[in-house]
Formats: C-alpha cells, sequence, structure tokens
C-alpha cells in the first residue's frame, strides 16, 4: 500500500507515534534484562566477567557504526516498511538470545539485535517529526526517552521478580514473541504521513558525515556526551548491580537499587532543556551535572552501602545523566538546519562507541572469576579508569567547548 498524504496530529498521529515507542520499550527492557539476567547466563554459558561486558560492547559497537545509516534509511523509505522489519530482525535476535549455548551464539544474537535496534529511538522519534509536524519533534523525542526510561524501570523490575519462578530463556524468548506480534501490527497500521523517494545514497550520507565533522566544536560536544551516556550505559548495563552487590546488599535487591536509573534519567530527560533555559546556558546545566555525576559514581564505591543508600545515588546518578540529552540540542546549534540530523547520529554514534570501550573496560581489569571471589575493593580498583574519564572530559569541555544557548 502506498504511503499518504495526511492532516498531521489527531489520533492516528498518536497510535503510530505508540507503536514506535513501544518497540523502543521492547528495546530498552531487552537490554535493561540483559543487566538482570546476565548472573544467570554468566552460570549457564560458563562465561567470564570479561565475556559478559565483551557482548554488551559488542552490541553498542554494531549499533554506533549502523547508526549513522539508519536515519537516512528512514528519510528515504520511511517507517511503512522500515520499522516492522527492525523490529523483526530484533525479534530474530531476541529468540537467539534465549537459545544460546554458547559464547558464540550469544554473540551472534546481540549482533543481529543491535542491526535491527538502530531504527528504534531515531524511529521514534522520526514517526514524532512526520506525524506532529517539525514544530513538536523535540517535544516528542523527550516524551519517547520519558517513556522509555520508565518502561526500563517497570519492565526490569518484572523481570527481576519472573527469574524467582521462570529461567531466562523462557522471560527472553516471551519477549521474543512479544516482538514478532508487535512486528505484525506495525506492518498492518503504520503508515507514513507523505509518499517516501524510496533512494538511498551511501556517498550522500558520508559527504554529509563529512562536513558535520568539519565543525570543530561537533567533536567536544560529542566527547561531553559520549563521557555521560557511555558511563551510562558501563553503569546501567553491566556494573552497578555488580558495584552494589559487593557492598553486601543481595542480588534481587541490587537489580531492584540499579534499575532506579532509569527512573532519575526518565523524570530528568524532559527537564534538562526546560533547566537549560532557565540557566540561559546550555554548557552550564551540563557542567554541573557533571559534576554530581562523578560525585555520584564515587559515592556508589566508597560509601558505607546499603540498599536505601544505593537507590539514593543510582536515582541521582542517573537524572543527572540526562544532561546528555543537551549535547544533541547543542550539535544542532553549531551546524546549519540541513545537518541538523546527521550532527544527532555523529554525536549518538559516538555515545555508543564510548558505552563499547567503558562497558568493557572494567572487566578486563577485574580478576579472573573463577579464580578469585570479586571484592569491593576490586571494583573500586577496576572503576577508577571510568571515573578519571569523565574528569578529564568534563576539564576539557569547561575549557573549549562553547555555550550554544541563544535567547529566543
Amino acid at each position: 500500500m502506498a504511503a499518504v498524504t495526511a492532516n498531521l496530529g489527531g489520533g492516528r498521529a498518536w497510535f503510530y507515534w505508540i507503536i514506535a515507542t513501544t518497540f523502543v520499550l521492547f528495546l530498552f527492557n531487552l537490554q535493561t534484562g540483559y543487566n538482570i539476567i546476565n548472573p544467570e547466563l554468566e552460570n549457564s554459558l560458563s562465561l567470564t566477567v570479561a565475556q559478559i561486558g565483551l557482548v554488551a560492547s559488542t552490541y553498542t559497537v554494531v549499533f554506533a557504526i549502523c547508526q549513522l545509516f539508519s536515519g537516512p534509511l528512514l528519510d528515504r523509505f520511511g517507517i511503512r516498511w522500515i520499522t516492522p522489519c527492525a523490529i523483526t530482525v530484533v525479534a530474530i535476535g531476541a529468540m537467539l538470545l534465549a537459545r544460546a549455548e554458547n559464547f558464540e551464539m550469544l554473540l551472534a544474537a546481540e549482533i543481529v539485535m543491535a542491526l535491527g535496534s538502530v531504527f528504534g529511538f531515531v524511529g521514534a522519534g522520526f514517526v514524532g517529526g512526520e506525524w506532529f509536524g517539525p514544530a513538536k519533534f523535540g517535544l516528542m523525542f523527550g516524551f519517547v526517552q520519558t517513556a522509555s526510561c520508565f518502561g526500563s524501570l517497570f519492565g526490569g523490575n518484572i523481570i527481576n521478580e519472573l527469574l524467582v519462578d521462570f529461567s531466562w530463556r523462557d522471560i527472553i524468548e516471551t519477549f521474543a514473541c512479544f516482538g514478532f506480534v508487535l512486528a505484525v501490527i506495525a506492518f498492518i497500521f503504520l503508515r507514513d504521513s507523505h509518499p517516501m523517494t524510496g533512494e538511498f545514497s551511501v556517498m550522500s550520507v558520508l559527504s554529509k558525515l563529512v562536513d558535520t565533522a568539519k565543525v570543530g566544536q561537533i567533536w567536544l560536544i560529542m566527547l561531553m556526551g559520549a563521557a555521560l551516556f557511555g558511563t551510562l550505559l558501563c553503569m546501567a548495563v553491566v556494573w552497578a548491580s555488580k558495584i552494589i552487590q559487593s557492598h553486601g546488599v543481595a542480588v534481587s535487591d541490587a537489580n531492584t537499587a540499579s534499575l532506579l536509573v532509569w527512573l532519575g534519567a526518565g523524570v530528568a530527560a524532559g527537564l534538562m532543556d526546560k533547566f537549560s533555559r532557565m540557566a540561559e546556558s546550555r554548557k552550564k546545566v551540563i557542567v554541573v551535572c557533571s559534576i554530581i555525576y562523578i560525585a555520584s559514581i564515587l559515592a556508589l564505591l566508597y560509601l558505607p552501602m546499603d540498599f536505601y543508600v544505593a537507590s539514593g545515588i543510582i536515582l541521582i546518578l542517573g537524572f543527572v545523566s540526562s544532561a546528555q540529552m543537551l549535547t544533541f540540542t547543542m550539535a544542532s546549534e553549531v551546524v546549519p538546519v540541513e545537518l541538523e540530523g546527521t550532527s544527532a547520529a555523529f554525536v549518538n554514534s559516538g555515545m555508543f562507541i564510548a558505552g563499547t570501550i567503558l562497558i568493557s573496560l572494567p572487566g578486563y581489569l577485574l580478576p579472573d572469576t573463577q579464580a578469585h571471589h570479586l571484592t569491593l575493593g576490586d571494583f573500586q580498583e577496576a572503576m577508577t579508569p571510568i571515573w578519571i574519564i569523565n574528569i578529564v572530559v568534563l576539564a576539557i569541555c569547561v575549557l573549549f567547548m562553547k555555550d550554544t544557548y541563544k535567547k529566543v
């Protein structure tokens, strides 16, 4: 069925946005679920902590590379065909994960999921811009971020509870089945608001990336966003729960506390732009949030910890991590209008590349878990490069990054 030219807004626009955002929730809960089930994965597949971190980082590096092409593909082919296919690919990856018998199968499953996932978050934003109009793009994008964070919080807690009665394989297989159903719904109902060209040129994408890369400030903005988002992935996907457990907190409680990072991020996602307008500065908000961010990581590592203290620290860490949303705004403000979409892809790819490095780094610095029971001291040593990197990046950006805020 051909794309249609339609009026913007209304019930149909919201229905399409809900489908696209449900895809994002599906993705976020799969990745949050990986954080919850990785102890079971480690045991049932005889994996090391380093391998667990490598699998998570492989997902992010594949995502980072392929993400660069997701926006242009959506521009050319639209949600009508791209979104159902992307959901199907992720569901196939989830099914492979549920049936993985070794490290190689687990790695393959994450790669397949990453290939489909690149169209999730950006696709939901695309729906907002296409069906609600450019003026509401930022607002709808903020709603997607908030929904995804809250979805990860509640979905992660559900997974945590389900692990009491069901195996991790059953849980992930159920996710996969949900994905296949969602793909069918998307295929039946999703339409584009206007006809798509169906044309795609790799050279045009590369040309825009080169033009964006020529803007010096974009690299500093990407670096700041990468430090914030990369550290968030590092903590939320793998390490926060393990650090809390090393303080003597029970596994289930540690998982619950670590999930509060999504509550903090979800609440703050829609507020950071408002904060920057109140302060009349993007840079000041990012700097203040980064300082609190680093302090939260150090507190989690070095303060005496129980479930309630850990929950409070993780909540704060999640809240200030949402300052990374401002880097997308700043990136769009330092490039010409025709490069705004490319600047977002550029920054987002940098974020996921940083996530790849920061997720896997502690795993390589920790002792072999098969010969050594991990202690709090081990995690303090392994996480040292993480907070040092954040301090160095913050110092560079304080000195050289320009504020892009312009009073309207």
